[in-house]
């Protein structure tokens, strides 16, 4: 039994490419993005998530709500100071062992990746999914309180069903490239759809786990980078390096979790929610590199078909 008491999902779309690092260099990329262990896939690690969360929150909240800033997101003394109540007096010192161990009133999961774009033959880009995705955003939209997706159908490794299309993914169309493979379209008698509130996507494609493999392993942007020595004006030695990028245009999701603070009784977590949401809205920065414009993302919270999200 869970002691969160409300849920909601989260999504990021990537409006500028996301460098959310692994700190360990691979083959020959210096600075690599973060995966999951056993598929291999982008993520972004909830650590990243809730700190990016917890800046954009600092930030743009409210003057007298800035209070609630460790009671929702755990003790940071050192840049939130004091937990303090709406009345302004400090509810414990900030150098109280037990304060220092203080759990927020929220949780958050990695970022998962839902949605990839690829270049291809018919449009600029396309977003491809695979079977295995679309499971795994089934049970946590049925975690979450969301109503399920429908039966994901099989794919062999050369087979794509188009979920979201347009007139570029319909009529005589029957093969498409994606970067340097070749899949084919097969019709379907039911196509999950995503559900309502998610970021649109109008040219979607489902293909098999293998191809989606291949696309979020080759496929990701690889940028140079070079520091210019002043007095020369040329490249300083040893300053090369690769560093690797989620795209513009990703789509991951989050699920976040909310409970009653502990030290407010009256902050209940349908409170911690419509705060939360009303405060971190409209764009976000996640990841490094920001003076370089990177991870800016469009968040937006889908509500579920059962209310503001499941109660457990």
């Amino acid at each position: 039994m869970l002691t969160k008491e409300l849920f909601s999902i989260c999504t990021f779309y990537a409006i500028s490419p996301i460098h959310a690092g692994s700190g360990a260099a691979t083959s020959t990329v210096d600075l690599p993005i973060q995966r999951e262990r056993h598929t291999n896939w982008p993520h972004i690690q909830a650590s990243g998530v809730k700190g990016a969360m917890r800046d954009h929150y600092r930030k743009f909240v409210k003057g007298e709500d800035k209070y609630l800033t460790n009671l929702i997101f755990g003790i940071d003394e050192n840049n939130d100071g004091d937990v303090i109540n709406k009345d302004g007096e400090i509810i414990k010192d900030k150098d109280n062992e037990k304060l220092k161990s203080l759990a927020g009133a929220i949780s958050i999961s990695d970022a998962k990746l839902l949605a990839f774009p690829m270049r291809s033959n018919i449009a600029p880009f396309i977003w491809v999914t695979c079977s295995s995705i679309l499971k795994r955003l089934k049970n946590d939209l049925e975690f979450a309180g969301f109503n399920p997706l429908e039966n994901v159908p099989p794919l062999n490794n050369e087979e794509a069903v188009v979920i979201n299309g347009n007139g570029q993914l319909s009529g005589d169309i029957r093969d498409i490239i994606l970067e340097d493979a070749v899949v084919t379209i097969k019709s379907a008698n039911s196509v999950p759809k995503l559900p309502s509130g998610f970021p649109k996507t109008e040219r979607l494609l489902l293909i098999s786990d293998e191809m989606f493999d291949y696309c979020v392993s080759s496929c990701t942007e690889i940028q140079t980078q070079i520091k210019i020595d002043s007095s020369t004006g040329t490249a300083q030695d040893g300053a090369l390096r690769y560093q690797e990028l989620l795209p513009s245009d990703t789509l991951m999701y989050s699920i976040v979790y909310y409970s009653k603070s502990a030290e407010l009784n009256e902050l209940q977590a349908t409170t911690i929610q419509g705060h939360i949401e009303d405060v971190i809205k409209d764009f976000i920065q996640i990841g490094g590199d920001e003076t370089l414009g990177r991870g800016i993302c469009k968040i937006t919270w889908p509500k579920s078909g059962k209310g503001m999200g499941g109660a457990k």
